[in-house]
């Protein structure tokens, strides 16, 4: 099935913020990301649709804590918005295991290029694939790089907090069956580490900067000790409806 990268708008559910922790980042890109993966096409900035059947390449995703995070087949999942599940070709990125104190762990990737203008985008897209009320909530921090280094500084005494940079964070509580198509409005993430970088957005490549330099997905159960079980696709930045 062909995948296409045309996006519409659709509903973005927010949930309550509860902690959440991250996951180390490598200070750079292991090996140049293929340009069919990463592209800058006048409206669309695909981030991954995992057609290579990995998370490893072309694009490498970390992972933290979460027992599985995996690219897998996307031949079973049915259901959904029609257009979506014609749209989500053959490949997806599975997040399952179970949460402990609301928290299940996660996944993240280095995008940062040099040459590369995110600036145009408005619009945070991916395909969801959920399993029904209790599937879970999938929280997406972006960092912008503040200090000029091309880098993302953590602390790991610390559950991994940025000490330099901007963290912007959204969630999505995944309560539906089947594929939708969610669409979060780069305006609408709030700046979840103030005092911390300069606190403005600045996906921007200026004064050395990196600009937007890295996605991380983070999983939260619905419960305590809830579940964790849906499939993101097709992760990408939008220039909007």
């Amino acid at each position: 099935m062909k995948k296409t990268i045309v996006f519409v708008l659709a509903l973005a559910l927010f949930v309550p913020m509860v902690m959440a922790f991250g996951g180390p980042a490598p200070k750079a890109p292991a090996a140049p990301v293929a340009e069919a993966t990463v592209s800058l096409a006048e409206k669309v900035f695909l981030i991954d649709n995992f057609e290579s059947g990995s998370i490893k390449s072309p694009r490498e995703w970390w992972t933290f804590d979460l027992p599985q995070v995996e690219a897998v087949a996307n031949r079973d999942l049915k259901g959904g918005n029609e257009q979506v599940a014609s749209e989500v070709g053959n490949f997806s990125m599975l997040l399952n295991g179970v949460a402990k104190n609301w928290y299940a762990g996660g996944c993240g990737t280095y995008i940062a290029k040099e040459g590369q203008d995110l600036s145009r985008y408005s619009t945070f897209t991916l395909d969801i694939f959920g399993n029904g009320p209790g599937s879970g909530t999938l929280k997406i921090e972006l960092a912008d790089d503040d200090n000029n280094n091309w880098q993302v500084e953590q602390d790991s005494a610390k559950n991994y907090a940025l000490t330099r940079d901007d963290k912007f964070a959204y969630e999505v509580k995944i309560d539906w069956n089947g594929w939708k198509r969610v669409a979060m409005p780069l305006a609408d993430f709030t700046d979840e580490n103030p005092m911390v970088g300069d606190d403005v957005w600045n996906p921007a490549q200026t004064t050395g900067s990196g600009g937007l330099l890295q996605v991380q997905f983070v999983a939260l159960a619905g419960s305590e000790k809830g579940k964790i079980n849906y499939n993101v696709d097709n992760v990408s930045l939008t220039m909007g409806q």
